[in-house]
């Protein structure tokens, strides 16, 4: 109880209706904001955040550059997307999505997100219309862990489906009747036409698998997940970057053939180890990615998966490969904060800024880091006496540019003669304009009363004690003072809160 009224004093405020992001609060970090800390607003259906900051750094920050954080989880009645300025605070909320980061396909950037049912990934323009979805061919079942758009303007997504031994080239021990497979397919956006397709038992043997349980494999239900491939993706050179989980093995495949190249970690590794291990060690790993035209690698190091010992704690990590002489140097490594270990999902991200973005997927955090490695800022989106626990995780979380133009219009609401205002998803607002008016409609005559900075989600605008007119209504006003949208007429509040009006700022 003494925790509860502790966070409740500490979100007690009068500027804005939003709960401001936390500074190192251990109350958070204990559940006093519970397991899932969230905030709902006056004016809007939105969800946002309420965020414990353990540490900041200017470097960090971008007024052109947006978090994004899809969640679900234990605590999650239904999981959702949000998207976040550099100050943490809520731009956008969505509902019936899983994953999301943003991608450009044709020179337009997306917001790319996996359906709530897992059946199909959704292409999310700037005025967040789903223009495209795309979905898994030729029998296969949709995979959850990515979807990536191409150079050459094609989607890379996940496939795995359970098949009998006997239907592959894979050779498996005689009491394994079926096993769980994996690969990618490349996807034509617009007609969904399969134009390429890669399995992974045709090129990995039973001896490169760490993780088997004996008498796994004689049901379709007890099948072992073998590769659980985690991620894709396509270079310049038309070849395939592939991550196998349960190999531990990172994958270059020829993009005409489907043949294996190198493979870099696991069992059937081709690489010699520079760093006396440390640049092949790792363990589960998740979202590998090319840099430098593929001299260099990126990989989110889980250190932990079921089959092997622990290497952790989870790390990020850069990798320098020469293919001529086929060795691998370890360039960087960005360690977990307080040495996290993040059991599985996951991500790393190198932003055009040189910083180094990791999501610790089932630990409610993420971090940010110098290119040499030393930590910049750490955020928790949840506590960490529940990490690992599943009670709210993400998958991936990335930072990226992004404009939204949403086709709603902002919203507005009174409550106790409080005026708040709000508009999902738009990225533009800089002031709000508060306007008094006897005409029942916006666009007729009315009585300018003062413009209000924009400062999070949701502003609390206050009114003056004497009505100007029967009706109010508020208008979006982007940098220039230009009118982005207006909210609905609501009646003048009839105990109006106190307040100062600032006539031109």
């Amino acid at each position: 109880m003494f925790l509860k009224l502790v966070a409740l004093l500490l979100v007690t405020y009068e500027s804005l209706a939003d709960i401001p992001p936390l500074y190192r609060s251990r109350p958070y970090d204990l559940g006093a904001f519970d397991r899932w800390p969230h905030q709902l607003y006056h004016s809007s259906n939105a969800i946002g955040p309420i965020l414990n900051v353990h540490e900041e750094s200017v470097q960090c920050y971008n007024e052109s550059i947006y978090t994004v954080v899809p969640y679900w989880g234990k605590q999650v009645n239904i999981p959702g997307v949000m998207l976040l300025d550099t100050k943490g605070y809520l731009v956008w909320h969505s509902t019936g999505y899983v994953t999301a980061d943003i991608q450009s396909f044709r020179g337009e950037d997306y917001i790319v997100s996996l359906s709530i049912d897992s059946s199909y990934y959704a292409l999310i323009n700037s005025r967040y219309e789903e223009v495209y979805q795309i979905r898994s061919g030729n029998g296969w079942q949709l995979d959850a862990h990515e979807l990536t758009l191409s150079p050459s303007g094609t989607a890379l997504l996940v496939i795995n489906d359970v098949f009998a031994v006997n239907q592959t080239t894979f050779e498996a021990p005689p009491e394994v009747d079926f096993i769980l497979d994996a690969g990618f397919q490349e996807i034509e956006v617009q007609t969904g036409e399969v134009l390429f397709e890669w399995r992974a038992s045709d090129h990995y043997t039973f001896e490169e698998y760490y993780h088997f349980q004996p008498g796994d494999g004689k049901s379709e239900t007890t099948a072992p997940d073998l590769f659980h491939v985690n991620s894709i993706e396509k270079d310049d050179l038309g070849n395939y970057l592939i991550s196998c989980r349960m190999m531990s093995s990172i994958v270059y495949v020829d993009g005409r053939t489907g043949a294996v190249i190198w493979k870099l970690g696991g069992k059937g590794n081709m690489f010699k180890d520079l760093s006396g291990g440390a640049a092949t060690d790792f363990n589960g790993q998740h979202h590998a990615r090319f840099h430098e035209n593929g001299r260099i690698v990126s990989i989110f190091d889980n250190g932990n998966c079921p089959g092997r010992p622990v290497t952790g704690p989870t790390r990020g990590l850069t990798v320098v490969l020469d293919t001529e002489q086929m060795t691998v140097q370890l360039q960087h490594e960005y360690i977990s904060p307080n040495s996290v270990l993040t059991d599985n999902s996951g991500s790393i991200q190198i932003l055009e800024s040189g910083n180094v973005v990791l999501g610790f997927g089932p630990n409610a955090n993420w971090a940010e880091y110098a290119s040499n490695g030393s930590l910049l800022c750490n955020v928790h989106m949840g506590p960490e006496a529940f990490f690992n626990s599943g009670e709210i995780r993400s998958y991936r979380i990335s930072k990226s540019p992004w404009v939204g133009h949403p086709q709603t219009i902002p919203e507005i609401s009174v409550d106790d003669g409080r005026v708040y205002v709000s508009w999902n998803g738009a990225t533009e607002v800089a002031m709000w304009s508060l306007n008094g008016t006897d005409i029942d409609g916006v666009g007729g005559e009315s009585v300018f009363l003062g413009r209000f900075p924009k400062d999070g989600f949701e502003t609390e605008i206050p009114v003056p004690t004497n009505p100007m007119g029967r009706y109010l209504f508020v208008s979006a006003l982007d940098r220039a003072g230009q009118v982005l949208g207006s909210t609905s007429m609501v009646q003048w509040p009839s105990k109006p809160r106190q307040g100062i009006v600032y006539q031109g700022l």
